[in-house]
């Protein structure tokens, strides 16, 4: 947390000095703070200066707002980014907000769904079953090509679901998830469920999940070739060079991997790592067999 201090003025005329401790990194906020965050990060067609001044007022949070509502207006604008920041070195305080990656970090483990609880993966997602990662990851990619909430709502009725009460962390016999196992026909009723979240907790949800997909994407470069950051979104890039992860899991299916059941429920970086192997033994291959021609 930062420590700020100063004065503002009370009732238009008095100056009070004022001592506040004000998140300095995503891992400090509190999350409605992250959610709501997140939602004004969204506000694509809001001037900066508006996005600016929000995110400041989220980082002070209501119990120090009074300090903010009554600083003077040109204390205030130095509170914020300046163009020339870059040049003289200076860090406002919400620039950690507009310039650095969220962690790995999943502020809404447990949400409730129609007034069931339901609790999501791991963070950093090391627990799904390759049956939810061929449906979780087409959703998330539909919605960044075309932002219709329903793929976003599908996501997260796949990643959130009820607790399986059988499983006990404590348990020599426990499988690694505390969520009832991956069924793929409920996901169209829970995502109708999940349409009456609040859209700044599901975009919170949706932040944590493009932040952890990060790693097990750039771990696997084989599988996820880097792609243009500038370029514009597309329906392939989604894709594998076989078709959509569903196609991928047909393909899978045989004495390898086992019927449907056995292959939705391994456990997706598994399936991951494997594949990843394979096309590196591909790429060897046809390199070698390019050379000797």
């Amino acid at each position: 947390m930062k420590q700020i201090t100063g004065t503002y003025i009370v009732d238009q005329i008095r100056e009070m000095p004022f001592s506040a401790s004000i998140p300095s990194t995503w891992a400090e906020l509190d999350a409605k703070q992250y959610a709501t965050i997140i939602q004004v990060l969204h506000y694509k067609k809001a001037d900066p200066y508006t996005i600016n001044v929000s995110l400041l007022t989220l980082l002070f949070g209501k119990n120090h707002y009074h300090i903010l509502e009554g600083l003077p207006a040109d204390l205030m604008y130095e509170m914020l980014p300046k163009e020339d920041d870059h040049l003289t070195g200076r860090v406002s305080l919400i620039d950690f907000l507009l310039k650095e990656t969220p962690p790995v970090k999943n502020f809404f483990t447990e949400i409730k769904i129609r007034k069931k609880k339901c609790a999501a993966p791991a963070d950093d997602l090391s627990n799904l079953s390759f049956g939810e990662w061929c449906f979780v990851y087409q959703f998330f990619h539909y919605y960044q090509l075309d932002g219709n909430a329903s793929w976003l709502n599908k996501m997260i009725a796949v990643l959130y679901r009820p607790i399986d009460l059988l499983q006990d962390p404590e348990s020599p016999g426990f499988k690694g998830d505390i969520r009832e196992i991956f069924n793929e026909n409920l996901i169209e009723k829970r995502a109708k469920d999940v349409a009456a979240i609040e859209s700044r907790f599901k975009l919170a949800i949706l932040a944590w999940f493009t932040v952890a997909l990060m790693p097990v994407t750039a771990a696997r470069p084989h599988v996820f070739p880097p792609v243009d950051p500038d370029a514009e979104p597309s329906a392939e890039s989604g894709q594998s060079e076989s078709g959509t992860w569903l196609t991928v899991f047909r393909e899978l299916l045989g004495p390898k991997w086992g019927t449907i059941d056995q292959l939705k429920n391994t456990n997706a970086m598994f399936i991951l790592d494997a594949l990843e192997e394979q096309q590196i033994a591909y790429e060897e291959a046809m390199s070698k067999a390019g050379s000797q021609n």
